[in-house]
């Protein structure tokens, strides 16, 4: 099945009421693409923090450090390898990993996360355009029904 092509709204031909639902419209897309790339940007700091956590741990001298179990209550621990780690893989699988492998694995994703991450910023780029769009051809829709106005009194 081929690719439906987009289809092109003359925006020139719709009542203003139309262009105002469909300037809603844009403005609603912008607004969820807005906060998928924020959250796209708050995944990457994430997995840059563990890539910072292997290299800390790696140049750590000490033995004993505190393991979380909430946000506010740790354990005490002792730390017996510093270069294997298990590095959690989706949908709660876990591998052993080494240090170094654990970084390509957070490389690896914080690269998927910033191609998505321009993608994301294209359509973005797109979707002002068409809201930039709108804008004028509404604001010449008005100017022309404030003329038709003034013509009639």
């Amino acid at each position: 099945m081929a690719a439906a092509q987009p289809r092109k709204i003359d925006l020139t031909k719709l009542q203003p009421q139309q262009i105002v639902e469909f300037r809603k419209s844009t403005e609603e897309e912008i607004n969820h693409f807005t906060q998928s790339l924020q959250a796209l940007q708050a995944a990457q700091t994430k997995l840059k923090d563990c890539i910072t956590s292997v290299d800390s741990m790696e140049s750590s001298k000490g033995e004993e450090l505190l393991v979380p179990l909430t946000s506010s209550l740790y354990l005490p621990g002792k730390i017996t390898q510093k270069d294997e780690y298990l590095v959690d893989i989706g949908t709660g699988y876990f591998v052993g990993k080494l240090a170094k492998d654990t970084k390509v694995v957070y490389e690896n994703k914080i690269r998927k996360l910033d191609e998505d991450s321009k993608k994301l910023k294209e359509i973005l780029v797109q979707k002002n355009d068409i809201l930039n769009s709108i804008n004028l051809v509404l604001r010449n829709k008005m100017i022309e029904y404030e003329k038709q106005q003034e013509g009639k009194e």
